[in-house]
């Protein structure tokens, strides 16, 4: 028997049927797994049907880039891990040629919003490879600039938020000290290119290897959840504390100014650990869809939104191994664009 999904998280899937394409901050991840399983034309429809404004897709698909192609809705293509040496040691010839093949024949470049160059690479990448990501970089960029693009389509590299070697209370956010070679010529790049910071931030790994640190309600999004104070600002939730640290962190570097997207978020519905349930996955994203809708700023920055991209779109399990227990239970939809969820999805536009 289908188990009745939480009402909670009905809602969460009506609050993003209600984004408003022009003002979304809103946008859905793809693991590489599920854009080769999952028919292009199904993924368009269901980005559609929800009003979901931006994609984050790990490498380019090109099945998948031509389906978004004239829908308007935007997209963060992904450098795999494995090609970032070969655009750093091919120069911007070399990156001119992966755009030229792997992207722009297949995607209006209007709707190129971001160039995502690999992922977690501190953590997932061969250390060999480290050195060369903001060469890669600075590659594309200049390849961007050949062709006009430069302007709209910003360039950065998602990096896992444990880059943070100090993160409460969020004033003294500090990177790893093991992380600066990479993180501080990335920072002089993003400030040079007016390009975000890019971190995927899943709190619930937090949450589970020190549940007494935190109440479960501060990442839960209750209001009800002690506040943590700091320096005369109050934070009652998770996802300000962490971004304000990565602030913190990246101004005791020396800059300041770069905006923050948060990449990669979520809180699994289902696995091993009793606060992995559909009830918490609920209140976790509709926090985050909340704020990212209504612009909300954190106590560092109020007056500057924050852009998600929530995980995943849909649920997946490639086998491989590398999977936690839980990350299989991120998604919203099935393979086959069913819900994960029984609710009114709404008309396509």
């Amino acid at each position: 028997m289908t188990k009745k999904p939480s009402s909670s998280l009905a809602l969460l899937l009506l609050l993003l049927l209600l984004v408003p394409r022009a003002d979304a901050h809103i946008g859905m991840c793809v693991p590489l797994v599920a854009a080769k399983l999952v028919a292009p034309a199904v993924l368009v429809k269901l980005l559609k049907v929800h009003s979901i404004s931006m994609v984050r897709l790990f490498a380019p698909v090109p099945s998948i880039l031509t389906a978004l192609k004239g829908t308007g809705i935007m997209a963060m293509v992904g450098v795999a891990n494995e090609h970032i040496v070969p655009l750093s040691l091919g120069g911007q010839d070399a990156a001119l040629r992966w755009l030229k093949m792997q992207v722009l024949p297949f995607l209006d470049p209007k709707q190129l919003r971001y160039l995502g160059v690999g992922n977690e690479v501190l953590h997932l990448a061969d250390a060999l490879v480290i050195p060369h990501v903001v060469p890669a970089m600075n590659n594309l960029h200049k390849a961007l600039q050949q062709l006009g693009l430069d302007g709209a389509v910003k360039i950065s590299s998602p990096l896992a938020s444990n880059i943070l070697g100090v993160s409460m209370p969020p004033s003294a956010g500090a990177f790893n000290p093991l992380s600066l070679p990479l993180v501080r010529p990335m920072l002089k790049f993003l400030q040079d290119t007016g390009s975000p910071l890019m971190m995927n931030m899943y709190p619930f790994q937090t949450f589970t290897q020190n549940p007494l640190n935190q109440a479960l309600n501060f990442f839960l999004f209750h209001q009800n959840a002690p506040p943590v104070k700091d320096n005369g600002r109050s934070y009652t939730n998770i996802l300000d504390a962490i971004v304000d640290a990565m602030v913190a962190a990246m101004e005791r570097e020396g800059f300041s100014g770069i905006p923050v997207s948060v990449t990669g978020t979520g809180w699994p519905m289902a696995g091993n650990n009793k606060a992995a349930t559909p009830a918490n996955a609920a209140a976790f994203v509709q926090g985050v869809v909340q704020r990212a809708l209504k612009g909300t700023g954190t106590p560092m920055r109020p007056k500057q939104g924050m852009e998600v991209f929530l995980s995943n779109m849909f649920n997946h399990q490639n086998n491989s191994g590398n999977e936690t227990n839980h990350e299989v239970h991120l998604g919203f939809f099935n393979l086959d664009g069913t819900p994960t969820v029984n609710a009114t999805f709404g008309r396509a536009h």
